[in-house]
């Protein structure tokens, strides 16, 4: 039997967001998209889901200035550590957000440091633990997001000097 993919509907205030889901993609990471959304539309008002903005790689979630310069990648699932130091170096001033489960951080974390010490300069990173309880308990039946920072626990990983 072919899984077939879905849509999933969030909204953030008055805005509202379908985000989809491919069938290879487990659910929590839908969830951690809007999770990413929630925390930094802010900030970056021009955050974009699942946006085209480059030829090899695709964010979950971004957000470029008016020149098109990369300002903000958040990757929500699995990815390569080939591929975060190429957009490292692609994006040197971006701000990098990886969502993980708490499980999955001292793994990484050992991973990122031993991978990319030969890196002269990094970028801004953080890694954002994924609330054990983020669809049951800050996302409504309708889709309304709200979970307030302080709920989220985010790992400064680099900032630059």
């Amino acid at each position: 039997m072919q899984q077939q993919n879905l849509k999933y509907t969030f909204r953030f205030g008055k805005t509202k967001i379908i985000f989809n889901k491919a069938a290879h993609e487990p659910e929590i990471q839908v969830f951690a998209k809007a999770l990413v959304f929630a925390l930094y539309h802010k900030k970056y008002p021009s955050l974009k889901v699942e946006a085209k903005v480059d030829e090899r790689f695709q964010p979950d979630l971004s957000a470029q200035d008016y020149e098109g310069k990369m300002l903000f990648w958040a990757e929500c699932g699995n990815v390569s550590l080939a591929k975060i130091e190429k957009l490292f170096k692609k994006y040197r001033h971006a701000h990098y957000v990886f969502v993980k489960e708490k499980y999955e951080i001292p793994t990484f974390e050992k991973n990122l440091s031993r991978y990319l010490k030969d890196l002269r300069t990094l970028p801004l990173v953080d890694i954002l633990v994924y609330p054990e309880k983020f669809a049951e308990w800050w996302v409504s039946e309708e889709g309304d997001v709200f979970i307030p920072p302080e709920e989220v626990e985010i790992v400064r990983w680099h900032e630059p000097k």
